[in-house]
């Protein structure tokens, strides 16, 4: 049995909760999703593309609006490799849900210790070779 379904099951969560919460916390807002068009008219505009994000004063949106998916939470609780993002968004839910339960929040060593990631995409140039 795995270290996070070991974890959700000694504390009472579902994969359903921890979908539900994931999605309300990952929603982006009306703030988020301004900054998101600001950055993309940034990049369509010529003359702004040179300048960075930094000097326009364009910070990062705090969320991209997508929560996991019950498949994903099902998949990370079977051992099946996951990416980095979606491990964090299953933190964050489960957090959320442990702190509404008054309990101390975890890390990520006690959900995943001992699980495969998802390798990522090769760079560029190592896949023309």
């Amino acid at each position: 049995m795995g270290t996070l379904k070991s974890f959700l099951e000694s504390k009472k969560i579902t994969t359903k909760q921890v979908h539900t919460t994931s999605k309300r916390i990952e929603s982006s807002d009306a703030a988020a999703r301004v900054l998101l068009v600001k950055r993309v008219a940034k990049r369509a505009n010529k003359e702004l593309a040179a300048k960075k994000y930094a000097e326009l004063d364009l910070a990062k949106p705090t969320s991209m609006g997508r929560g996991v998916t019950v498949k994903q939470v099902e998949a990370a609780s079977a051992e099946v490799a996951v990416s980095r993002k979606v491990r964090a968004k299953i933190l964050r839910a489960v957090n959320t849900i442990l702190t509404s339960k008054k309990e101390a929040a975890v890390d990520m060593k006690a959900l995943f210790e001992g699980t495969k990631a998802k390798p990522g995409k090769k760079p560029k140039e190592e896949a023309k070779k």
